[in-house]
C-alpha cells in the first residue's frame, strides 16, 4: 500500500502500483481516480448507465480517464476503449459532463458494436474531491456504500447500506444508483505445495489474501511466491476478527486433526464461503467432531468439502484452480465480483 496526501489534508492509502496488474483491481477504479487527482491529473470517471440489449459488462462498471489519455478499468470487450478515451479527453477539455450513447441509436455510426447492442455511458469530469475522497476511505473500510447520481443535473449524494442488503445498480429515469461492495477477501489455512499454489494463485487473481501455515516448510514456499504469512504457531484471533461476509476462508490440510477446531472458529463468523480440502469420508469425520463440539447440521451445511469446481483433483493446479474458480462463483451470487 502506499499513502497520498488527499484533498484539504486527508490522507487516503490507494492500492500500490503493482497490485493495479492484476485481474479484480480493475473493477476498482476509485482508488487509481484518487491517486491520479492527488498526483495533480484531471480525470473523467465514465460509467456504463445504460443498457439496450446485451453487455459483456455490467451495469454500473466504470473506467477512468486522465486528460493525457491514461485509463485505468474496461467497459467492453475492447470495442469502444479508444472511443471512450477521446471522449473522456474532449469532456475534461470541456469542463461539463455528458451522457453518449454508442452502438444502436448512437449518433457515432462509426463505432460499431458486435453485438449490435446499444450502451449509453456517464461522462463525469465534476466529481467533487469531497466525494470521491469519502468513497475511497469508504471501500477502505470496507463499507456497503451506493453513489446516487443525477444523470442530468450532475448532482451526486453516497447513501450508505445495510450490511445484509445485496442491491444491484439500477436506473430509474435520469436517476443513477452505483452500488460499492467490499472486494472478496481470502484467509488460507494449511500447509502443503496446494496452500502455496492457491495463495500465489489468489494473488494473481487481486483477492487480498491472509496466509497461516503452522510448518515452516509451506510459509518457505509461500514467501518464495512473493506473498507474507501470518506469524505464529496457533492461527491468532485478529486473523479471524477480520474475517466479514465479503471474506472465504479455504482450509488446505493434508492431516484433519487440527480442522475441527479452526472450522468452528471460522463458523462464528459471516464468511460468505468456507472450504475445506479432503475427501468424503475425511469430512464426515469433521462433520462429526463439530457436532461433538455443539455445532447442528444447518451450522456445518456451509462448509464446501470436498472443496474445488473440479471434481476428482489430484494436482496442485487443478485443486487450485477448482477452489478459486468455486469461491468466485459464490462472490458472484453476493455480486462482490461481476
Amino acid at each position: 500500500m502506499m499513502s497520498f496526501g488527499g484533498v484539504e489534508g486527508v490522507n487516503i492509502e490507494v492500492q500500490a502500483p503493482n497490485r493495479t496488474a492484476s485481474l479484480l483491481a480493475q473493477d476498482s477504479v476509485l482508488p487509481i481516480m484518487w491517486k491520479w487527482r492527488c498526483d495533480g491529473a484531471r480525470t473523467a470517471l465514465v460509467t456504463l448507465v445504460g443498457i439496450d440489449g446485451t453487455s459483456p459488462r455490467p451495469l454500473g462498471a466504470q473506467m477512468v480517464v486522465a486528460e493525457d489519455g491514461r485509463h485505468f478499468g474496461y467497459l467492453s470487450g475492447g470495442c469502444l476503449e479508444r472511443a471512450i478515451v477521446v471522449e473522456a479527453q474532449d469532456v475534461i477539455r470541456s469542463g461539463e459532463n455528458r451522457l453518449v450513447r454508442y452502438g444502436r441509436g448512437s449518433r457515432y455510426i462509426d463505432v460499431r458494436l458486435p453485438c449490435d447492442s446499444g450502451l449509453e455511458f456517464q461522462f463525469d469530469c465534476t466529481l467533487s474531491p469531497e466525494l470521491l475522497g469519502a468513497s475511497v476511505l469508504h471501500l477502505n473500510a470496507r463499507q456497503r456504500f451506493a453513489m446516487d447520481a443525477d444523470l442530468e443535473g450532475g448532482s451526486r449524494k453516497i447513501t450508505m447500506l445495510g450490511g445484509d442488503e445485496l442491491p444491484e445498480c439500477a436506473r430509474e429515469g435520469s436517476r443513477f444508483r452505483r452500488v460499492y461492495l467490499p472486494q472478496p477477501r481470502l484467509l488460507l489455512l494449511g500447509s502443503g505445495p496446494v496452500l502455496s499454489g492457491l495463495a500465489a494463485l489468489a494473488q494473481a487473481t487481486g483477492l487480498e489474501t491472509d496466509v497461516w501455515a503452522p510448518d515452516e516448510g509451506t510459509r518457505s514456499q509461500v514467501r518464495s511466491a512473493g506473498m507474507e504469512t501470518i506469524s505464529g504457531a496457533d492461527l491468532p484471533e485478529r486473523a479471524v476478527e477480520r474475517l466479514d461476509s465479503a471474506s472465504a476462508a479455504v482450509l488446505v490440510f493434508h492431516e484433519h486433526d487440527a480442522e475441527p477446531a479452526l472450522l468452528a472458529r471460522l463458523l462464528q463468523r459471516d464468511c460468505f464461503y468456507i472450504g475445506a480440502l479432503g475427501s468424503r469420508s475425511a469430512h464426515k469425520a469433521r462433520l462429526r467432531a463439530l457436532f461433538d463440539l455443539g455445532w447442528s447440521q444447518s451450522d456445518t451445511a456451509r462448509i464446501r468439502a470436498p472443496v474445488g469446481a473440479i471434481q476428482g483433483a489430484k494436482s496442485k493446479a487443478t485443486l487450485a484452480v477448482g477452489i478459486l474458480a468455486e469461491l468466485l462463483a459464490a462472490a458472484k451470487e453476493r455480486r462482490l465480483v461481476s
